[in-house]
């Protein structure tokens, strides 16, 4: 062989190589480490319990979720400590701490904020990030409600500043699997896709969906979930998406 053919095939197997890595640490990875996630509705569920807190179940039911979110400052591409991390969402069967009172099925009377029926406080937490730039919790994998696709709601705090607040979502394709375990099939009577959402479409929800989630035993997905996401932030920023979950 050539030392031209050698230098073609040196290129081809860097290539490969680099294609391979792509495909193993996942897209979603590469390119939100230095870009802003796209910022979401608050939606009208928030409230600032402050809940500091890993596990967030209260032995709700639902199928395990382990999440971890690394957290990175867009002007500098490098992990961010100390952000404070509030999320919150519904359970498996559609129904959010302090408003059980409201059926899953009933669109609130206000998009921006509904007024607490009751003190329950499971599915909402905070956890601040490491050196890191990472927090953990333990959850459930949310269930649907009132014409919206699975979700979860996040917000990240900065020196007492609401920088970021998101919708987090789930390909159809794992939403899918989920609506035929139990309890989720208990609720679904037509599964909602993600283009069927108003909001995940108004909002670009496809920028902001979990890609990187795998089975929390490494075998099968009916026994809980394992996934990461990277949020980028900029920490100089105000958000103007939180109405009610600003931090001043």
């Amino acid at each position: 062989m050539n030392k031209l053919a050698s230098l073609f095939l040196f290129i081809a197997t860097i290539s490969l190589i680099n294609c391979e890595l792509c495909a193993r640490l996942g897209r979603h990875i590469l390119q939100h480490q230095c870009v802003l996630t796209p910022e979401g509705t608050e939606g009208p569920y928030y409230l600032p319990y402050h809940l500091v807190r890993s596990d967030i179940r209260e032995n709700r039911p639902g199928l395990q979720f382990k999440l971890k979110f690394k957290v990175t400052d867009i002007t500098k591409c490098e992990p961010m400590k100390n952000v404070t991390i509030d999320i919150w969402q519904a359970d498996a069967l559609g129904t959010y701490s302090s408003y059980t009172k409201n059926l899953p099925t009933t669109v609130p009377k206000s998009v921006l904020h509904a007024d607490p029926t009751d003190n329950t406080t499971f599915l909402r937490g905070v956890q601040i990030t490491d050196d890191n730039g990472e927090v953990e919790f333990m959850t459930v994998f949310p269930g649907q409600y009132a014409f919206r696709t699975p979700h979860i709601h996040l917000q990240a705090h900065v020196n007492g500043t609401t920088v970021h607040v998101a919708q987090l979502y789930f390909e159809n394709s794992l939403n899918n699997r989920m609506a035929r375990l139990t309890p989720y099939k208990q609720r679904v009577n037509k599964e909602i896709r993600n283009e069927d959402d108003y909001i995940f479409r108004r909002d670009n929800g496809d920028a902001t969906i979990i890609h990187n989630i795998k089975p929390l035993d490494g075998k099968r997905l009916s026994r809980g979930l394992n996934g990461e996401m990277i949020i980028g932030i900029d920490p100089s920023h105000e958000s103007s998406s939180a109405l009610h979950g600003r931090q001043e």
